[in-house]
């Protein structure tokens, strides 16, 4: 008779499964394909409380496609509000690491010509794959961001009109 060894699955504090973070550990990134003078343009843009021209134009183009596309534009549109509101001190929820990740995902969905340039056919896989391994990292984040957002700024929105 053969047996099957009883397997526990522990979790960590943010709901992953060791073997999942150790899988999306293992992963190659392209996110070392990001320069430092692109992250520091992008921050400084950010500082400024808006996105490079060429990035929102970007977004925008992105918003209007297909699945993967508004996928990266939607996420792409998250991210940056999270980081607005962690540089104006409104959202106080994330870490030095947490914000560094976010830009560099952001950095580098920004570039045209990356491991797969984005002018090709599944130019996007590769930013897509980036995007997806951010959102599961920083689930809880972003979990709590858009709670956030839900009692701070949408009530906002709604007063103004």
């Amino acid at each position: 008779m053969k047996t099957w060894p009883n397997h526990t699955v522990q979790y960590d504090a943010n709901g992953l499964s060791r073997g999942r973070q150790h899988q999306l550990a293992l992963q190659p990134s392209a996110l070392c394909l990001v320069s430092a003078n692109e992250l520091k343009e992008l921050s400084a843009a950010l500082a400024c409380g808006a996105l490079p021209r060429d990035f929102e134009a970007k977004l925008a183009r992105l918003a209007e496609g297909d699945l993967i596309h508004r996928f990266l534009a939607q996420n792409g549109r998250l991210f940056a509000a999270l980081l607005f509101a962690v540089r104006d001190g409104s959202f106080r929820g994330a870490t030095r690491d947490d914000c560094e990740r976010l830009l560099r995902v952001l950095a580098y969905v920004r570039k045209e010509d990356d491991a797969i340039p984005d002018y090709r056919i599944g130019g996007f896989v590769d930013d897509q794959q980036e995007m997806r391994t951010a959102l599961t990292l920083l689930q809880p984040l972003l979990t709590s961001f858009k709670a956030w957002r839900l009692r701070n700024q949408v009530p906002a929105m709604w007063h103004h009109n």
